[in-house]
């Protein structure tokens, strides 16, 4: 399904084009940087980590985005293509009240993309370029002990489609769905024992950065997509037959909790 609603004939050759990539210096923002120079791009990126072609810009600061994205822009000369990356988790029940760490998580998430978004919009539209975002296949497969990061993936999605119902004549936007993929985002569940990768199909970074890739040179690129055949259907489960899904979710969380799996916070979540 098309991420615009007007027509697009012929591939969107990357050879030339201006991306922004935020995140761009964790595991997949620096591999999908690598990925479109690779492919003739010319890329710019947003991240805490400040490098040579990297602008240094805290995302949950809302003030410095502006600023950043008009840097990136004046480096690159203009603007065709934006991929929203950046992303954090940490686990969080739902019965907590959200803290400190928990806004973060939704801050960075949500709110950075779109603040980046919004910044970028009129350099975008003039180029009638294109918006990704990185989202999750937890995004609808809800797990327990992380309700943040899941309201701030499934959000996203909320998000991207206002984004097309508003702009699609003049952008296409696209949403991508990655499995669990073992990189630093998922450090600080696992200090605390709780790992994801017993719930969801395990995926690698290529795979992610091959399909966001895919997506950002596609001529008619997609309104969503999974980086793997099983996310994808993972997804299309727990979307259609969401009672079904849940009861899947509840009877493979007890199974890993009798055997250890969710760390400190077994015994605060209890059997559910």
């Amino acid at each position: 399904m098309s991420g615009r609603a007007g027509l697009r004939k012929g591939p969107w050759d990357l050879r030339g084009k201006k991306a922004l990539v935020t995140g761009a210096a964790g595991a997949f923002g620096s591999a999908t940087v690598e990925q479109l120079r690779a492919r003739g791009a010319s890329v710019v990126g947003l991240d805490l980590q400040k490098s040579d072609d990297v602008i240094e810009c805290d995302l949950t600061q809302a003030d410095q985005i502006p600023g950043a994205v008009a840097e990136a822009v004046e480096r690159l000369g203009g603007l065709d293509l934006l991929i929203n990356n950046a992303g954090i988790g940490v686990p969080a029940l739902a019965e907590e009240v959200p803290d400190a760490v928990a806004r973060k998580v939704i801050e960075v998430n949500l709110f950075a993309g779109w603040g980046v978004t919004a910044a970028a919009l009129p350099v975008l539209r003039a180029a009638r370029g294109r918006v990704i975002f990185v989202s999750s296949g937890l995004a609808y497969v809800t797990l327990p002990l992380a309700a943040s990061y899941l309201v701030s993936k499934r959000a996203i999605d909320t998000y991207a489609d206002a984004l097309r119902i508003e702009n699609g004549r003049a952008i296409d936007v696209s949403v991508i769905y990655p499995g669990y993929v073992p990189t630093p985002i998922h450090d600080a569940s696992l200090a605390r024992g709780v790992d994801l990768g017993l719930f969801v199909p395990a995926e690698t970074v290529d795979q992610v950065v091959g399909t966001i890739v895919e997506v950002a040179g596609a001529a008619r690129p997609p309104r969503n997509r999974a980086s793997t055949r099983s996310t994808g259907l993972a997804v299309g489960f727990a979307r259609h037959l969401p009672s079904v899904a849940d009861r899947v979710v509840r009877w493979r969380t007890n199974q890993q909790r009798r055997k250890g799996g969710l760390g400190e916070l077994a015994e605060r979540l209890g059997k559910i």
